[in-house]
């Protein structure tokens, strides 16, 4: 005890009494005011139509889509606390998301929000809402979004433990055309998936697709596809050393 400061016994009882009380009640309002905290969860409207919004922004479009999104995101914080994503209705929360981006056309932020913020929910079926809406937003505007599809095939194997649906997303980003620019990585992804899933017959035969057809022209890249190409080969051939018959 630092000198100067009396010891708690040392207070008057009445005071010592009244701390105890304090204290008390405010245990017992934080442990049953958590439990009627979800109670209180005020729902998600629906939103208006994006010619209503249009309307109104006059003109101001981008900057309206960035005043919805805010309103949406200060949603889920009610009286000055956090609620839990799982209260939010995710039918709800995709008509949100695509009329922010309908109303602020060329926008990325809906889909930020869709795979950093609304992801992160715990309920599987949640998260999976938010992956179709990722992908069909996706085929409205592949070089806007490519980074979120990307993101919600990694989703969809670690958070989902889906490795269908991630090969599916991790496909559909290495069929884009080369018109649509995206670093090498996010079109190797799909053969790398393959491997997960054992389909190493079909990683190793777009590997080699990819170095016959002369399209990677970079030699990091080139030298990457050949590893994994020979990696590949040889864990074929393992696994059919090891199989009976």
């Amino acid at each position: 005890m630092r000198r100067g400061e009396r010891p708690l016994l040392a207070l008057p009882r009445p005071l010592l009494v009244a701390f105890v009380l304090l204290l008390g009640c405010q245990l017992i309002y934080h442990h049953y005011g958590l439990r009627g905290f979800d109670a209180s969860y005020r729902g998600l409207t629906r939103p208006f139509s994006a010619a209503a919004y249009r309307g109104i922004a006059m003109g101001s479009e981008q900057l309206m889509g960035y005043l919805l999104a805010l309103r949406l995101q200060l949603h889920d914080n009610q009286a000055g606390r956090h609620f839990r994503y799982r209260l939010i209705d995710y039918d709800i929360l995709v008509d949100w998301l695509d009329r922010i981006t309908e109303v602020s056309d060329g926008t990325e932020y809906p889909m930020l929000l869709a795979s950093r913020i609304y992801s992160s929910t715990s309920d599987r079926d949640q998260l999976r809402r938010m992956l179709v809406f990722i992908e069909r937003r996706f085929d409205d505007a592949p070089q806007l979004h490519w980074r979120r599809l990307a993101e919600a095939s990694l989703l969809a194997k670690h958070r989902l433990d889906d490795l269908e649906l991630a090969l599916r997303l991790a496909e559909k980003l290495a069929r884009q055309p080369a018109s649509v620019r995206m670093p090498q990585w996010a079109r190797d992804f799909h053969f790398l998936l393959l491997a997960d899933l054992n389909e190493l017959e079909s990683a190793i035969a777009i590997i080699d697709a990819m170095l016959q057809s002369g399209s990677v022209n970079d030699p990091d890249e080139k030298r990457f596809l050949q590893e994994k190409l020979s990696a590949f080969r040889q864990k074929l051939f393992e696994s059919r050393q090891t199989t009976p018959g």
